[in-house]
């Protein structure tokens, strides 16, 4: 079934060839928001899509009063939810919206100017603003990314900016600057790239964006149209797995760059111990103490040097002898430079 479009009925322009693609898991308290945002998109998409990931909850009931059609799935996990909706999907474009995140009216049709004032272009982004219960955390995501802010990059149409390749895969390696719900993608490049990697929890849209960067240019609409919600229930909030996925991502790389931006390998191959550091002290920190060590002796085997190997051993050691070490390790490390023989 087709998204019904506002009781105002057709608006100008008719509807976009784009199915909009939602995974939903126990998402009943803010999915009603999610889809009267898409309801309001001043050009409606062709297809709203919500794929119902073993919810207990009202999701799949709202997404049917929505007029949205709902695919039923077990709780395969978030990116074969979100892979069942692309392979279901009947349009050439996928829009992703997370089920607790929101639109501006005219998300869209803004993403929609940039295909046309780009037409070679497979990935169209947005700015986007960060909120909670609170209000508004952040205004403007991109205005704060240093390596987005560095891309080369052309002004195409009003804040539609057509952004050099070889310049935006460079910097997009530095870090992330797509939320998912910020995303327009070609249906067709999904596929060939193989889609969202089933086997990751966590940041699994770098991960695919990546993959698909050697293979299109990127288009960015300048304007915060996408509202994305922090709360408890997000899946980027556990460290560990979120410093584990950045490790498995490094190992998928290492193990098949070709099929990633070049300059990937180097990249990777120095973050890799990185990531697996960062488990090993998020471990630490929350009382997983041979989780930790474990991490730690990744790093090292991994290239990371002396210093996680030194962390491993130091995990086994008795709390108050660990929490001694520690402390005068810290101790040094805060030692004035005019204090130490030359």
């Amino acid at each position: 079934m087709s998204a019904r479009l506002p009781p105002s009925g057709p608006l100008s322009g008719g509807s976009l060839p784009i199915s909009v693609v939602i995974p939903a898991y126990n998402a009943a308290a803010f999915l009603t928001a999610a889809l009267e945002s898409v309801r309001a998109q001043t050009r409606p998409p062709a297809e709203v899509i919500v794929v119902d990931n073993g919810s207990t909850d009202a999701s799949a009931a709202i997404a049917q009063r929505a007029g949205a059609r709902v695919l039923r799935l077990g709780h395969p996990g978030l990116s074969a939810a979100r892979n069942a909706g692309i392979r279901a999907a009947s349009q050439p474009w996928i829009a992703f919206l997370d089920a607790d995140d929101l639109w501006d009216p005219d998300k869209l049709p803004a993403q929609w100017r940039a295909v046309e004032a780009c037409p070679q272009v497979g990935i169209v982004s947005t700015d986007f603003t960060e909120f909670d219960s609170t209000g508004v955390l952040l205004r403007s995501f991109l205005t704060e990314r240093e390596n987005y802010q560095a891309i080369t990059r052309r002004e195409a149409a009003p804040a539609v900016m057509c952004c050099d390749g070889d310049s935006f895969r460079a910097h997009f390696l530095r870090g992330n600057f797509f939320a998912p719900s910020a995303v327009l993608a070609r249906r067709d490049l999904l596929l060939d790239v193989g889609l969202f990697d089933e086997a990751l929890t966590h940041i699994e849209d770098r991960e695919l964006w990546l993959r698909m960067l050697p293979r299109t240019t990127v288009t960015v609409v300048e304007r915060p149209l996408v509202h994305t919600r922090i709360h408890a229930s997000n899946w980027s909030g556990d460290s560990v797995k979120m410093a584990l996925a950045g490790a498995m991502i490094a190992e998928r790389v290492l193990a098949n760059p070709g099929r990633y931006p070049a300059g990937a390998l180097g990249y990777y191959r120095a973050e890799r111990p990185k990531s697996y550091l960062n488990a090993g002290r998020f471990a630490e920190e929350a009382g997983d103490v041979r989780g930790a060590c474990r991490h730690y002796l990744r790093a090292w085997r991994s290239g990371g040097g002396l210093r996680p190997l030194a962390l491993a051993i130091l995990s086994r050691l008795p709390r108050p002898i660990r929490l001694s070490v520690r402390a005068a390790i810290h101790q040094a490390s805060r030692t004035p430079e005019s204090s130490r023989v030359s």
